[in-house]
């Protein structure tokens, strides 16, 4: 395995449209990266210059201490898994596995080798005869994750491979893929819209937005400490809570105001200084109680059961626009249009410059 590092990595379209900028980024032999973000920020096409099949417009790409950035794809040793299986419906899982080393000429006895530890490491042995259309769609997207473990490849880069999946195959497929990532102790970056992705199988999160990386992170930095209001916004289900009003804190007080709440702290609770400030509160951190205990009253729009909780929606009281949301234990008693009380966990505060959105330590 090798490391991947970036440096300076942008990439400009003939027709002036710049769809990564600026991007450097270090992963270290055998770690596991993710890069998140929405449709259009970028993330594919930066995994597309990693394997070569595009060509940055500046920037260096260096795999290990090589220098790989004018190197053809095959040249590369970096194996691809796409969003699409891309396997051969007339051959048998077991040359699907074997025809990538059998064009690259491998001898007979060393493909039996590596596809018969492939299969072991997938749990692919009892499949080796099927071919594609006898498989699940979580059985064949092993079968392409296999043809790429077979190559033995320098890094592995993965461009959102369990999308075509259901919710449940989901999750069990994720949970192979992280146990996999341990065992091969691979070099691996990958790519997903889906944050609950991200936090679960990275070792890091690098979280891009239009084209340019915003935080580069451990996935419980990124969701505890996010260093910008668009972090804050996108990582984390249900989205983070926002308050826009003014911050006040001394060296005797701290205290934040806005249309829909009074909230305060003691000494040096909250980023000392004054002026327009945006306050987040995610809603695991907002405990429902009597209106006279909380830092605002709100009116019960939405009691949405998830099993083990509820999704609460609200609106704070005199500010309609102001939707709140909160994860409540699921034996709390709330009914729709019934007025509760809020109150926020002083520990759990992120505060946000109003003017250039970030956060405020």
């Amino acid at each position: 395995m090798a490391s991947i590092k970036l440096e300076d990595l942008e990439k400009t379209y003939p027709n002036g449209q710049v769809a990564v900028r600026e991007i450097n980024l270090s992963i270290a032999d055998g770690e596991f990266v993710v890069l998140v973000g929405p449709s259009g920020c970028g993330k594919s096409t930066t995994l597309r210059i990693v394997a070569g099949l595009e060509t940055p417009s500046r920037g260096r790409i260096l795999l290990g201490d090589e220098d790989v950035t004018a190197t053809p794809p095959q040249d590369r040793d970096i194996a691809m898994v796409f969003q699409t299986y891309a396997l051969y419906p007339h051959k048998t899982v077991r040359d699907n596995l074997a025809f990538g080393l059998r064009m690259r000429g491998v001898a007979r006895d060393e493909i039996d080798r590596r596809v018969e530890q492939a299969a072991r490491t997938l749990g692919l042995q009892q499949l080796l005869d099927r071919k594609p259309l006898q498989l699940s769609g979580g059985q064949r997207q092993r079968v392409a994750l296999g043809r790429a473990i077979v190559r033995d490849p320098k890094a592995f880069l993965l461009d959102e491979p369990l999308s075509n999946l259901d919710a449940k195959l989901r999750v069990q497929t994720r949970a192979e893929l992280a146990r996999i990532h341990k065992q091969l102790g691979a070099t691996m970056l990958y790519v997903t819209h889906d944050q609950e992705e991200a936090m679960t199988l990275g070792d890091r999160v690098a979280v891009l937005d239009a084209g340019r990386l915003q935080q580069v992170a451990a996935p419980a930095e990124v969701y505890r400490r996010p260093t910008n209001l668009f972090v804050a916004g996108f990582i984390g289900s249900p989205t983070m809570n926002l308050f826009s009003g003014v911050r006040d804190a001394t060296d005797a007080t701290s205290r934040f105001v806005s249309p829909s709440c009074t909230v305060t702290g003691g000494a040096g609770e909250f980023p000392a200084g004054a002026g327009p400030t945006i306050l987040g509160v995610r809603p695991p951190d907002i405990e429902l109680c009597d209106p006279a205990d909380a830092d605002l009253a709100a009116r019960v729009d939405v009691v949405e059961l998830l099993g083990s909780a509820v999704l609460v929606h609200l609106r704070a009281a005199g500010t309609e626009d102001q939707v709140i949301r909160v994860v409540a234990p699921e034996d709390s008693r709330v009914r729709e249009d019934e007025t509760v009380g809020l109150r926020f966990n002083r520990g759990r505060l992120h505060f946000f410059d109003a003017g250039d959105g970030h956060r405020l330590d």
